[in-house]
């Protein structure tokens, strides 16, 4: 029973982390989308009170007393303002409109967390597998340096040979040290994404592939158009601005205030109760000074809220065409090394053999391996640029392309001759 136990630790200690997963944690633990969240409950708990009535007035006065207090004459006065021209309607639309954007603000942000996990998570990826590449270009050199110190022993090599060997050697583990720090770096990033603890190890990623199909450009930028949060958010600035501008208007009618007063006169004779009603308003007489100029501020803010909008179709529209053109680029590129890397395998076996034979000359088996070496790198390269083309095209869009499928979808080959 412990062997097994045991075994079944060993193999989910080895498991590689999925993207799905990471993209859940982000979703419940990052700080910024957690304040997000909580800024857009804010904004929707200030609708109602937007609206409200406010508070009645109560006041307890000494009325007109005589200085020998012969009489006590004791008022209690209650008032209720009451704003007209529609300035409570226009306040509860301008705050729902700010809660709007608020929440689509919110959904945005989610999406951006998102998009950055995922960059992030194919930053790793690349990390990684450079390393693997480093590893295996490492052990082919060492066979080479191996070969190279045989033919010197044999007396059919020249030690330039070895020591050229040995100086590509240092560069492969050089490069590695290079790659170690990315790795840090983009693990790094996806902890304090995570929110998790400092240092923390996020672990191997899965091999990803591509998507099958994509939508076609226009479809994209449709879809945008009606995903994206931001078109939201520009629409709710709109109505906010347009709520401002009514409320702007509305002040050219009074406000009100009504109220009920009763007074009793302690220690008079004959009648001591009294009954007051009234009412009472400003006069908006200044119109030249004070609500035309914001008049004016209400249209040019509603002016720029339009034109804002206009301009984020405008950028989306481009966003999508620019992302999508590289998203088809990185696709192509990967497809192209899947062809190189047989044949540079083949290149390089065929030279090593040669070499090895006494037939090859060590610069044959040098060059070889260092296209061998790009191919490799260029493959893991542009297959992490695709992935972070297809993170930031499903940001773009607001639609879901399949990136968490496309993560873990790819199957490592091997480019054996």
């Amino acid at each position: 029973m412990l062997p097994f136990l045991i075994a079944v630790v060993v193999a989910t200690a080895s498991s590689p982390v999925r993207l799905a997963e990471l993209l859940e944690e982000a979703r419940k633990n990052n700080p910024e989308l957690q304040s997000a969240h909580e800024q857009a409950k804010a904004a929707e708990s200030s609708v109602s009170p937007a609206g409200a009535l406010d508070d009645p007035m109560l006041m307890v006065q000494l009325w007109n007393a005589p200085v020998d207090f012969s009489t006590v004459p004791l008022m209690i006065q209650l008032s209720q303002a009451l704003p007209l021209g529609d300035k409570r309607a226009a306040r509860r639309d301008a705050a729902s409109a700010e809660a709007a954007s608020a929440r689509a603000n919110a959904l945005g942000r989610a999406r951006d967390i998102e998009a950055a996990v995922a960059k992030a998570y194919f930053d790793l990826y690349l990390a990684d597998r450079t390393q693997e590449a480093d590893e295996e270009i490492e052990g082919t050199l060492r066979s080479v340096i191996a070969a190279a110190s045989g033919r010197i022993a044999a007396g059919k090599g020249e030690q330039a040979e070895a020591l050229r060997a040995q100086s590509e050697l240092l560069k492969v583990q050089s490069d590695r040290e290079a790659v170690g720090a990315r790795r840090v770096a983009a693990n790094a990033k996806l902890v304090a994404l995570l929110n998790r603890t400092p240092g923390s190890d996020i672990g191997k990623t899965t091999e990803p592939g591509m998507v099958d199909r994509l939508p076609d450009l226009a479809q994209l930028q449709e879809g945008a158009l009606r995903e994206r949060s931001e078109v939201a958010a520009a629409a709710g600035m709109v109505a906010q601005a347009e709520a401002k501008l009514r409320l702007a208007r509305a002040e050219g009618a009074p406000d009100i205030s009504v109220f009920v007063a009763e007074m009793h006169a302690f220690r008079m004779p004959g009648v001591a109760d009294f009954l007051f009603l009234g009412v009472q308003g400003n006069l908006p007489i200044w119109g030249g000074s004070k609500r035309h100029p914001r008049i004016d501020a209400a249209t040019s803010q509603l002016s720029a809220a339009r034109a804002d909008a206009k301009a984020l179709v405008n950028r989306i529209a481009s966003e999508v065409a620019d992302t999508y053109a590289e998203l088809h680029a990185e696709r192509r590129q990967v497809e192209l090394h899947h062809q190189l890397i047989p044949v540079a395998r083949q290149a390089l076996a065929s030279a090593s053999a040669a070499y090895a034979s006494g037939r090859g000359s060590f610069l044959m088996v040098l060059d070889s391996e260092r296209d061998l070496l790009m191919h490799e790198l260029d493959l893991a390269t542009h297959l992490a640029m695709y992935q972070r083309q297809l993170a930031e095209l499903q940001r773009v869009t607001g639609v879901d392309l399949g990136l968490t499928n496309a993560a873990e979808s790819g199957i490592r080959e091997r480019h054996q001759p």
